[in-house]
């Protein structure tokens, strides 16, 4: 026989069930009401206590402190940050104010702080340029082409800066580059521009024989390398910091100017076998005023004495003729 098949009531209890269901969404409702309430009630207090804190004069800037500043006075570099005194410290946006620090051109890098409950510290990298880059191109800076020929150069190998009257900076100028020979990305990569980089950075050394002050010019030429120009005091060749004249323009009083080929590498032998030439010259009272020095042969250094140098020797010497030749090899 078979089994008769059960069949289930869908039915029953239904309505208790659908009041139940009821019941549970209510509830639901009312807790998402709640948390939705205090959500909003949180974030409105919060609000207000952040519109009372940073309007309080309890927290006002009382005192700003900038460091690392030298070419810019403290005003100027408020007046670039956009900070004054009696400014809530906790309304300033400190990466905000930063990036406008940095955005001057003259400044390499920036730090803010806050200090509870009235200060503000400022700390700037002023970028230090070395040299002007004479070029014949366009330039880009900081996603902008910039026309014209004279940059600014600093000690990290960055050009930053068209160079303007204004600035009063006096720097050697290098000549002979091209835009090819700088890699923005790399600017060490290139082999003339690395020349350069390391003639500038020996000149920055503490008495080095070819001061970057006296340092006038460097020229490139991509077959015999470097040559520089370098103002010398008659009767002695330590350069003095005594000069004159606009932005890149540099004179003399009183002195003159030696051209030193040094060509390309082997930098520091060839400052070496300078400084022991010059200490040669200035024992030897008939050699004055030398106009070019030849340190391209790593075997001798060629000295071409200047006219001016050549008749007062042969004053000093009694009527001997010294450079027969109007050279001396060393």
């Amino acid at each position: 026989m078979a089994r008769k098949r059960i069949h289930k009531n869908y039915y029953k209890n239904s309505r208790a069930q659908r009041r139940q269901h009821v019941i549970r969404r209510f509830f639901l409702g009312l807790k998402v009401m709640l948390l939705a309430g205090g959500v909003f009630g949180t974030s409105l207090l919060l609000i207000l206590a952040y519109d009372a804190v940073t309007q309080s004069s309890y927290f006002e800037a009382r005192t700003i402190t900038v460091q690392g500043n030298q070419r810019f006075s403290k005003e100027t570099i408020l007046k670039q940050a956009g900070l004054k005194l009696k400014e809530n410290i906790l309304s300033v946006n400190l990466n905000a104010l930063r990036y406008r620090l940095m955005a001057h051109p003259w400044i390499a890098a920036a730090e803010v702080e806050r200090e509870l409950p009235d200060a503000i510290h400022i700390r700037v990298k002023e970028r230090v340029p070395i040299a002007i880059v004479d070029l014949n191109q366009p330039v880009r800076l900081a996603s902008e082409s910039v026309s014209g020929r004279l940059f600014y150069l600093d000690k990290d190998g960055e050009i930053f800066k068209p160079v303007e009257s204004s600035d009063k900076v006096r720097a050697p100028v290098v000549t002979g580059l091209s835009l090819s020979d700088i890699d923005f990305n790399d600017p060490w990569r290139s082999r003339l521009f690395r020349a350069v980089m390391k003639v500038l950075c020996s000149s920055r050394v503490d008495k080095n024989v070819i001061p970057l002050h006296a340092l006038h010019r460097i020229d490139v030429d991509r077959e015999i390398g470097l040559t520089l120009y370098a103002f010398f005091p008659p009767r002695n060749l330590s350069a003095t910091p005594a000069l004159t004249g606009k932005a890149g323009v540099l004179t003399h009083t009183g002195r003159s100017m030696v051209e030193i080929k040094v060509g390309f590498g082997d930098y520091e032998s060839k400052y070496s076998r300078l400084q022991n030439m010059v200490s040669h010259l200035k024992k030897d009272k008939g050699f004055l005023s030398p106009r070019s020095i030849d340190l391209i042969d790593s075997d001798r250094i060629v000295v071409r004495p200047s006219m001016s140098g050549q008749a007062e020797s042969r004053s000093v010497s009694g009527g001997r003729d010294l450079w027969t030749s109007r050279r001396k090899e060393v």
